[in-house]
């Protein structure tokens, strides 16, 4: 554990998901996979594969910029957009779509969450109010993460990280300053950047074991590092 700035009293602690309290890589590749396979199989295109779905998600990001926040409305629309450019009727795409979607969130939610996070969470939950805060799309209940009094997802109920959007509304919701909210996440810029912007405290935590000061998307320092979720436990009453 590191710290970079004072480290002042809070009363929240905000989560952020992927990478931070689990290995999120190779599950999203593999769901990104199944998700395309069945666009592949049900649409009968021949040339859909990842780079030419890449090619529409990219598309329409550039398109619709905004879209982007909310991945599940981005991903939908992909489909939409690409099914109708290759003359499937309505009735279709709805179908292809929805077969599509349920396949990709079976997959989304087949990570791992490790047991010590999970202990280091119901531990944590007896002292601080817990919330998660993503830009992405897992349901936490859904993989096993029933400890969270609040959960904000960017895009679905405000402008995703580092927009200050789901930092004030979680200070709001549990009625305290930002600074009395401690935020848990592995990026630099969308966790820390965003939570120290909105005028919260940020752990950052480093899994891989990087060098801060060969980071250049470090613009802000955090407030600590840590290098595991447990490393948590130790701020109980500090």
């Amino acid at each position: 554990m590191k710290y970079y700035r004072t480290l002042y009293p809070f009363k929240v602690i905000s989560f952020d998901l992927d990478d931070t309290l689990y290995d999120n890589s190779q599950v999203i590749l593999g769901a990104e996979q199944r998700c395309v396979d069945v666009l592949h199989e049900l649409s009968g295109i021949a040339e859909l594969n990842r780079d030419y779905w890449n090619q529409w998600k990219e598309q329409i990001a550039k398109r619709l910029p905004l879209l982007m926040e909310n991945v599940t409305e981005w991903r939908i629309q992909t489909i939409n957009e690409l099914l109708t450019h290759h003359k499937k009727s309505a009735v279709e795409i709805e179908k292809i779509s929805n077969i599509a979607m349920e396949n990709f969130f079976e997959w989304r939610h087949k990570m791992q969450v490790p047991q010590a996070n999970l202990e280091a969470l119901n531990q944590l939950k007896n002292y601080y109010k817990l919330a998660a805060i993503t830009n992405g799309n897992v349901t936490p209940q859904r993989a096993g993460l029933n400890q969270f009094d609040l959960v904000l997802t960017g895009g679905v109920h405000g402008r995703a990280k580092p927009h200050q959007d789901l930092f004030h509304q979680a200070a709001d919701y549990f009625k305290v300053q930002p600074n009395e909210i401690l935020h848990v996440g592995d990026n630099l810029i969308t966790d820390v950047q965003g939570a120290i912007q909105a005028g919260c405290q940020a752990a950052w935590i480093n899994l891989s074991n990087q060098s801060l000061d060969q980071l250049v998307e470090a613009s802000l320092f955090p407030t600590l590092e840590i290098f595991a979720v447990t490393d948590l436990l130790n701020l109980i009453h500090k």
